[in-house]
């Protein structure tokens, strides 16, 4: 084919392919993606691409990638955190940021791999997305990475893409450990040719698995998974569970307490239970200090404005009854 007829193929000039082909530029991933397709290569290209510009993973990833790209189905089993294809763009470069501080990569490479991570994502937010089966250990759900905040936000995005027609997502809980088949994470991919492969990770190596009776035995712990796991619903619940403590948590900012005026509340049920609340440091730090009127000298909880006013409201309206 031609420069020329390929880059009309494609939605470019020829002169731009020209320049592509003799090496005077590099190409962006939103032309490798349109010639691939005006040449009907499946993905190739693309897998192609990925080997040569992605040089930040592990060894043995740039093959997975390049399946992954055509997978019609894509079963995952994780341990510790949520999968890539599953992060929110915060998360991930939270997560990179922690291996750039202890000096496993350089910022440019963390960079690399959070933008990686949104590319890999696109296909989800296409026309014809993959079906995409997560089975998670509570430890993903439970780990905290970068601030609650961003993990807030994480397991909020978990929960909207459970809710999408082409995805099921579960938890195994802590209970259940025992039953767990795989130590590692394992992923299922099920290729257009029905063909399944299967890929697994070490720290320092990713492999690809082709041979059909292992991967028939992973696909038959992975069903077992799913029996054990937590219904899609009850998963859905568990995460807004830990996601509501995740919003309530802030970090107690370094004030003077005993520089705070503190004022008492209005309503007592007689007993005494009072509690005693200061506004000082809601301009400076956005915290509401609350403490209980009989050790004032004790432990004091932080509250956000909103969270407080939230509270406040609830208990007018007599949401935690007359007491």
């Amino acid at each position: 084919m031609r420069q020329k007829d390929l880059g009309a193929a494609a939605g470019y000039t020829g002169a731009y392919v020209s320049m592509i082909e003799n090496g005077l530029r590099l190409p962006p991933v939103e032309f490798v993606r349109a010639v691939d397709h005006a040449l009907g290569a499946g993905g190739a290209l693309e897998g192609t691409w990925w080997m040569l510009t992605h040089s930040a993973f592990i060894e043995g990833f740039d093959e997975y990638r390049a399946l992954e790209l055509t997978t019609v189905e894509l079963c995952q089993w994780e341990v510790g955190l949520p999968p890539g294809i599953a992060q929110t763009r915060r998360f991930a470069t939270a997560l990179q940021a922690g291996y750039v501080e202890r000096g496993s990569i350089t910022q440019a490479q963390a960079d690399a791999r959070v933008q990686a991570l949104m590319d890999r994502q696109a296909p989800l937010r296409g026309p014809n997305p993959p079906r995409l089966r997560l089975i998670l250990d509570e430890s993903c759900v439970r780990s905290v990475i970068g601030s609650p905040s961003v993990t807030a936000e994480q397991l909020g995005w978990l929960v909207e893409l459970a809710r999408r027609p082409n995805v099921t997502l579960q938890v195994l809980p802590f209970d259940r450990a025992g039953t767990r088949p795989f130590t590692q994470s394992v992923t299922l991919l099920t290729l257009p040719t029905r063909e399944t492969v299967g890929y697994t990770e070490t720290h320092h190596r990713g492999y690809v698995q082709r041979e059909s009776a292992t991967v028939a035995a992973w696909l038959t712990d992975y069903h077992r998974l799913q029996a054990e796991a937590l219904a899609p619903d009850e998963s859905i619940a568990l995460i807004h569970t830990v996601r509501k403590g995740l919003v309530n948590m802030s970090a107690t900012p370094q004030i003077d307490r005993a520089s705070a005026t503190w004022f008492k509340a209005s309503y007592s049920n007689g007993q005494g239970q009072c509690v005693e609340i200061s506004t000082d440091f809601v301009s400076s730090h956005a915290t509401l200090l609350v403490r209980d009127s009989k050790d004032p000298d004790g432990p004091a909880l932080s509250f956000s404005p909103s969270a407080w006013a939230a509270f406040a409201e609830a208990a007018g309206n007599g949401k935690f009854g007359d007491a």
